[in-house]
């Protein structure tokens, strides 16, 4: 195996895109909840390290845990360990020892309560979610949207030390984006097909489709409505508050659309927006608070 092959199996191992999605959360959360004269850059640039190793690390431990249900379903036959790229053992034991640097690394260099969130984070999704709740019920996807949020309360811990209301508003925000992301992806039907067919009880395939959108549906405007309390709270330029509001609103259109009218196409559509939402309110807020 060259060592182009070798790079691009480590970076589906971490799933880098979704890894890097939530590096980006915590950066700009501390950024966010910081002067730009206080920024400690030592600090962030240890949080950004340590966050990715856990990240990535607890990543390769749910590819060990799921390798099983990747066979089955079409959508995931093709990731490194059911491929026979490499054996889930080496998997699992790298996917200890990178979680277990990017923690220590947390609670060696930076204060222990941004270090103990990130912990969190790695706990919820791999022992919480992966192991004991993702193959027993829907309701799973609830705890996958912790861990996702945590590194984003990491990077607010990180700047106040102390867990406040805005720390837990950036977590509620990337819970409630989450079944826009995750179950948009899960009601097509190739999906549908794979986690029934692995016994995996994704909201579409243990209820109704109309259910899984009015759950999307109400996840938005949950998310809408945290997002601009958020804002508020942090004294965001107006401007730029307004155009947070039009982003959400975009989004909350298409899922209502989808809602009366739905398409695969459409669905689809929605899951890819819901990345790109995510990234450019982040920005949105860190520049309002900027300019305010």
């Amino acid at each position: 195996m060259t060592f182009k092959n070798i790079v691009s199996m480590y970076l589906d191992l971490i799933k880098a895109k979704q890894t890097l999605l939530l590096l980006f959360t915590a950066i700009l959360s501390y950024l966010i909840s910081v002067e730009s004269s206080e920024i400690i850059w030592l600090d962030l640039i240890i949080f950004s390290i340590s966050m990715f190793l856990a990240i990535s690390g607890t990543t390769m431990l749910n590819m060990y845990v799921d390798h099983d249900i990747d066979k089955i379903m079409e959508r995931t036959q093709c990731r490194p360990i059911p491929s026979g790229e490499i054996s889930k053992e080496v998997v699992l034991k790298n996917g200890i020892i990178v979680t277990v640097l990017g923690l220590i690394l947390g609670f060696v260099f930076l204060h222990w309560l941004a270090a103990f969130v990130i912990f969190l984070g790695a706990f919820f999704d791999y022992v919480i979610y992966s192991i004991w709740l993702k193959r027993k019920t829907r309701f799973s996807i609830i705890f996958g949207g912790i861990s996702g949020g945590l590194p984003s309360m990491a990077g607010r811990v990180l700047a106040v030390e102390k867990i406040d209301w805005i720390g837990i508003f950036f977590l509620l925000f990337i819970l409630t984006w989450i079944p826009i992301h995750i179950l948009t992806l899960a009601m097509l039907p190739k999906n549908i097909k794979g986690y029934k067919d692995a016994g995996v009880p994704m909201w579409p395939v243990v209820r109704s489709l109309e259910e899984t959108m009015r759950v999307i549906a109400g996840s938005a405007f949950l998310n809408m409505i945290i997002l601009f309390l958020l804002a508020c709270i942090l004294d965001t330029n107006i401007i730029l508050r307004g155009i947070i509001t039009v982003c959400c609103l975009i989004v909350i259109f298409l899922v209502i659309k989808n809602l009366i009218k739905p398409s695969e196409k459409l669905t689809f559509t929605i899951f890819k927006v819901a990345s790109m939402f995510m990234v450019l309110v982040y920005l949105l807020t860190y520049i309002g608070v900027l300019v305010a």
